[in-house]
């Protein structure tokens, strides 16, 4: 009696942890669907900054040592030195619109 008790709890507990046919095979091609748009996003190389100035201050970027860079919507931005970075940092999308600009 207790080992067809214990049989029947095994099975049972069995079926309980396997899945629908097919449920896998979904699940993973979910998963690698997944993967692919994260691996686009992170492989994606951002666009050079196209400028030669400063998108804050206006100064030119040849002449700074203290020269810092961000990206920012897959556009990369350099800026004369940190605190313009903060400043850009408390507004991007205005110097978004800047740098859309100065490229027309």
């Amino acid at each position: 009696m207790k080992s067809t008790l214990l049989f029947l709890i095994s099975f049972g507990l069995l079926s309980c942890a396997t899945k629908a046919p097919g449920s896998t095979a979904a699940a993973a091609a979910d998963t690698k669907a997944d993967t692919r748009k994260v691996a686009k996003k992170v492989s994606a190389k951002p666009k050079a900054y196209p400028l030669k100035t400063c998108l804050v201050t206006g100064d030119g970027l040849d002449d700074m040592d203290e020269r810092v860079s961000t990206v920012y919507e897959g556009q990369t931005f350099e800026f004369c030195c940190k605190p313009c970075l903060k400043k850009f940092n408390k507004n991007p999308g205005k110097y978004v619109e800047e740098l859309k600009k100065a490229q027309q």
